[in-house]
């Protein structure tokens, strides 16, 4: 008989958000033999879409899961899938739900969606429900949080994991369970103040600039105010004191530091950062500044975060069983 090997495929794994897509073809060991990112986030899946139409927004979305993993489902059928992030919203796929917090990084059950080549299955999201304050939702970090846990070993005690991105998550976790989360749009709203308004008027093509950046990383930690020190990038850049194709980085350095002013706690001693690698560089530096050394993480580890889920849910076992031949 003929066993699957590490070096075999033997699952599809997808992290598919609202702005891009990234798929990994992993191994029966965890380890990541192929891997593809695509701009085929919701934004662009659902462009010109009925979302009030489940049919059109299914077809939709299989069209993009066969643009991106189309040739893996053909030279391997019946290979497992699991996806997690936006596709698994209200708008997306099918709606996978929420687990509530205090919740433990474990996912037993998943959604799964019939397409023409098998089943994809889906990862429900974490939420917080609304209250006296605003409640908050994670859709698809959850799975960036199983693979931190396992880079560090299961650690145990409080720890904070911050996830920079388009809205960036601080979580909370304490021996595997998930306590409780904030998010911040801040890279939202970089992208709007760059790409609309009097600053996107004011500013030229981006060029790197680390002292731009520190001096944003100054503004913000003594802030008036996000509204009033962001605008302040345009007095710079009309005295001269700040290049126009500097005014991004001087802008990212404000939006940075006022979000890690507000969420950064006093008993936030460790702290983890997991994402793009330009990201966490920055975020380390607004952390640094408050006298706090941050574990970088690369955004990889959630392939390996995916493929625990699949493992944990049987996808895994299902695929060696049919891979077993007298």
């Amino acid at each position: 008989m003929s066993l699957v090997t590490d070096t075999e495929p033997a699952l599809i794994a997808l992290d598919w958000g609202t702005s891009g897509q990234r798929a990994w073809l992993l191994g029966a060991d965890g380890r990541i033999l192929a891997a593809r990112s695509a701009g085929r986030g919701l934004l662009t899946t659902t462009e010109d879409v009925d979302l009030d139409d489940p049919r059109a927004r299914a077809a939709a979305y299989e069209s993009a899961f066969r643009k991106t993993c189309g040739d893996w489902l053909t030279a391997f059928p019946g290979l497992p899938a699991l996806a997690a992030g936006m596709v698994g919203s209200a708008q997306g796929w099918t709606d996978s739900g929420y687990r509530t917090v205090p919740a433990r990084l474990d996912f037993p059950s998943l959604v799964p969606v019939s397409h023409r080549d098998g089943v994809l299955h889906l990862v429900p999201g974490l939420r917080i429900p609304s209250g006296a304050h605003p409640g908050d939702v994670i859709r698809g970090e959850e799975t960036q949080l199983i693979g931190v846990l396992e880079a560090l070993g299961a650690p145990g005690g409080p720890l904070t994991v911050v996830l920079p991105g388009t809205h960036s998550k601080w979580v909370r976790v304490e021996d595997g369970v998930v306590t409780g989360f904030t998010t911040a749009m801040t890279g939202e709203l970089y992208g709007l103040l760059i790409a609309h308004g009097i600053l996107a008027r004011t500013a030229a093509g981006p060029v790197a600039d680390d002292k731009a950046f520190s001096r944003g990383l100054a503004a913000g930690r003594r802030s008036r105010g996000l509204a009033t020190e962001a605008f302040g990038a345009r007095p710079l850049v009309l005295d001269g004191v700040l290049e126009p194709e500097s005014l991004p980085d001087y802008l990212s350095g404000v939006l940075i530091a006022d979000e890690v002013s507000h969420l950064l706690r006093d008993a936030d001693t460790r702290v983890v950062l997991c994402g793009a690698g330009e990201l966490c560089r920055r975020y380390a530096a607004a952390l640094a500044e408050r006298g706090v050394e941050a574990i970088v993480l690369s955004e990889e580890v959630t392939a390996r975060g995916l493929w625990r889920i699949a493992t944990a849910a049987g996808l895994l076992e299902d695929r060696l069983e049919r891979t077993l031949k007298p």
